[in-house]
This record gives structure tokens, C-alpha cells and sequence, in this order.
């Protein structure tokens, strides 16, 4: 059903759409690889189910995870007809994402948004906010808007990806999400220009992290010392796997 079809000027944004950000802010900003871990699919598809039968139903009653909602989130966005960013500007914020000048490149994009429908404007808004919001946990997540762009991009500009002179361009495409979550203030609130947070410790630990043993300083030692010596002078292994 197209985008218009499921909004009034009372509710600009989607119901099912405010139903999913609000259970995800609610619940699980702070869940680790938020949009990046996959959720049940058979939960996915029930949410939406269970929607389009009862408007009203929560989320909360349904017993499913965060990450089921934010899949059904993102499957909403997938399945509309035409993508949340229109493809007629696809190739201006691709133009525009080439700016060496950052406050120029910002101003012009900002230039550009403008040209949505309103009904999309006000969704794309909607969701970059979300998304600005879960970044802002990204220490706890490790969602950056560097992750988050990555994995919403090709749901929100849906690119075809069959097409190869297009697959060269996919980095930059992604960029343009990623700067949309990281300047959310100045695009849609009048906020100013920010620096990127430091993606320093954003990454995920290791799932069977060990206890990381400091580097050695190079021995200098004495020229009657043989190698073979060498390997009874060290330490034992503080790892165990000797």
C-alpha cells in the first residue's frame, strides 16, 4: 500500500511505524547490534500480521524480541511500493554527497531533502530521528550511524542492485544515510553542524574474548646466546595454550 495511503494530517506518520520505534525505545535502544542481528522471522511476519487485524494490539502483549520488531520495521519500509527516498533524487544526493566542503555538502543536502513529498519528509524525519537516537547509545550497542547506515540504506533508497555501474556507488549512497543520522539536528531541527562521534571501542567484543597479553619488548640479548636458550627464559604461557 504506498505510503500516502496509510497517513492523514492528523497522523503523518504510519501507526504501525510509531508502534515499532516507540516498542524499540521502550525496550531495546540499548540491545547490542540493534538492526544489524537478525530476529525471528516468524515473529517478523506475525507483528505485521497481527497489526493489520487489530490496529490497536501491543506489541508488549505479543512477547517478542526487539530485534523481531526492528526487522518488522524494516520490512515495512521494504515492501512500500516505492522506496522512502524517492529515486528521482537519487542521483542529486549522489552529486551533492561529492562536495569536498562539509558545511557546503551539508547545506546542499539539506537543499535536497526539501524536495520530498511532504508524507515522505515527515516519515524520513521521523525515522532518521529514531535512528540518531540509537546511534547516541552506540557504547552500548555499538550501533554508530556508520552500522545503522549500513544497514538501512538499501531499505530506505532500494537500489537495484543488478545494475552494475550502480554497485560502484554503493559507498557513497550509504555515506548519505550515514550523514543524515549523524547531522539529524541540523536537517530537520535546526540544530548545528556536529562532529562525528569517535568510532573508537564502537566494535563489537570478540564472542570468546580472551585476556589480551601486552606486547614484549625485544629482547637485546647478549651475542653467546644461543636461540634455543631463548624459549627456556620465557614466561609461561599466561594464555594456557602451551
Amino acid at each position: 500500500m504506498p505510503l500516502q495511503d496509510l497517513v492523514t494530517p492528523e497522523k503523518p506518520i504510519p501507526l504501525f511505524v510509531e508502534k515499532c520505534v516507540q516498542f524499540i525505545e521502550d525496550t531495546g535502544l540499548c540491545t547490542e547490534g540493534l538492526y544489524r542481528v537478525s530476529g525471528n522471522k516468524t515473529d517478523q511476519d506475525n507483528i505485521q500480521k497481527q497489526f493489520d487485524q487489530d490496529h490497536n494490539i501491543s506489541l508488549e502483549s505479543m512477547g517478542v524480541t526487539v530485534n523481531a520488531v526492528a526487522g518488522a520495521l524494516k520490512a515495512f519500509f521494504a515492501d512500500l511500493p516505492d522506496p522512502l527516498i524517492p529515486y528521482s533524487l537519487h542521483q542529486e544526493l549522489l552529486e551533492t554527497s561529492k562536495i569536498m566542503d562539509k558545511t557546503e555538502r551539508l547545506h546542499e543536502l539539506k537543499e535536497i531533502v526539501k524536495k520530498f513529498h511532504p508524507v515522505n519528509y515527515d516519515v524520513f524525519k521521523y525515522v532518521i530521528t529514531h535512528l540518531n537516537r540509537v546511534s547516541q547509545q552506540y557504547k552500548t550497542n555499538f550501533m554508530t550511524a556508520d552500522n545503522l547506515s549500513i544497514c538501512f540504506w538499501p531499505t530506505l533508497m532500494r537500489p537495484d542492485f543488478e545494475n552494475r555501474e550502480f554497485l560502484s556507488t554503493t559507498k557513497i549512497h550509504q555515506s548519505v544515510i550515514e550523514t543524515f543520522i549523524q547531522q539529524c539536528q541540523f536537517f530537520f531541527y535546526n540544530g548545528e553542524i556536529v562532529e562525528a562521534p569517535n568510532p573508537v571501542a564502537c566494535q563489537p567484543p570478540p564472542s570468546n574474548a580472551v585476556q589480551m597479553v601486552e606486547p614484549m619488548v625485544p629482547l637485546q640479548l647478549p651475542p653467546p646466546l644461543q636461540p634455543q636458550l631463548i624459549q627456556s627464559q620465557l614466561p609461561a604461557d599466561p594464555l594456557g595454550i602451551i
